[in-house]
């Protein structure tokens, strides 16, 4: 049981004012009166996050989003593209060294070219699953003409428009007009804290998009079913590709800990710290999917979440 009032305060407080309004006492009793268990704790932090970004149905009832595999649906895309961001940082870390390292230390290399071409592998598994509930939302967005959902689809082509654009600002005139810029500088580290800031700030307001245009459309359970086949395997090659990295990290420091020990990037950190950012973000985020695919699966095909008030059964 959830005996703190503070901590069932806190739970509650995460979900919108209109959902408390309505369910707020229900809810703060089930939590009063039910264990919490860690998997309990990550539906109900889960169901906050539907709360916000799905309407409630027309009758009333508690979000359509609260079907287990619709939900997991959602939480392995999002994990998908933390997972993506943290691997183009580890990329970067070390893109400038790539070849010498391969050349010097040939099981670092191999541990590279795992990460290398399973990456491939888990985007395909990524694609399957959730390009055609994307391809239906849109459907939906179009036969009902609603212009909500379709603005949100336009907002990853228009991130990416933008970014390519400032990108193409820097090569054309930015860098023609200083050429011996450095990220060492201040001038070169604002040019490359906007462009790689933009970059995530584009992926994360594409991602949040996309999950909020799917949560409104009318899309099938049987879809959302089928979705977490591919789910399986997006999440098994990111744990390849996680255990890639891992062991990079961990062979370079018996090859050549004096590299890990050097700086690398625009901020100074050490590769070691650099690394060692990136394996925890691969390591949450797939842990996230994980944990998402096992509740889906646990979750009778055709039941239905009532409303995170199941979430300690």
């Amino acid at each position: 049981m959830l005996t703190n009032p503070a901590a069932r305060s806190w739970l509650l407080r995460l979900y919108p004012a209109d959902w408390r309004a309505r369910y707020g006492e229900e809810f703060a009793a089930l939590l009063e009166d039910c264990p919490l268990s860690f998997f309990g704790l990550f539906d109900v932090l889960l169901g906050a996050l539907d709360a916000h970004i799905a309407p409630l149905d027309a009758n009333g009832r508690i979000l359509r989003m609260l079907h287990q595999p619709r939900r997991s649906a959602i939480v392995v895309f999002c994990a998908y593209i933390a997972f993506v961001l943290a691997g183009i940082s580890y990329n970067q870390t070390i893109e400038d060294d790539l070849r010498a390292l391969n050349s010097a230390h040939p099981d670092v290399a191999l541990a590279y070219h795992i990460v290398f071409f399973v990456a491939p592998l888990s985007l395909l598994a990524v694609l399957a699953g959730g390009l055609p509930i994307a391809l239906v939302a849109l459907r939906h967005a179009l036969t009902g003409r609603r212009r909500d959902i379709l603005a949100l689809f336009a907002v990853p082509p228009l991130a990416l428009a933008l970014w390519l654009g400032w990108t193409a600002v820097i090569v054309r005139v930015i860098a023609p007009a200083h050429p011996n810029m450095t990220i060492h500088e201040t001038f070169g580290l604002a040019v490359f804290v906007s462009w790689s800031g933009l970059f995530v700030l584009a992926a994360i307001a594409s991602t949040a998009a996309v999950t909020i245009a799917v949560s409104r459309s009318e899309v099938s359970p049987q879809l959302y079913r089928f979705a977490l086949g591919p789910g399986v395997a997006a999440v098994v090659t990111m744990a390849v590709m996680l255990g890639g990295v891992v062991a990079w990290g961990l062979l370079m420091r018996a090859d050549d800990p004096a590299y890990l020990n050097g700086t690398s990037g625009p901020f100074g950190l050490s590769v070691v710290t650099h690394w060692l950012i990136v394996v925890s973000v691969m390591a949450l985020a797939t842990l996230v999917a994980a944990i998402a695919l096992v509740r889906a699966y646990r979750t009778p095909v055709d039941g239905a979440i009532a409303g995170t008030a199941t979430a300690g059964a």
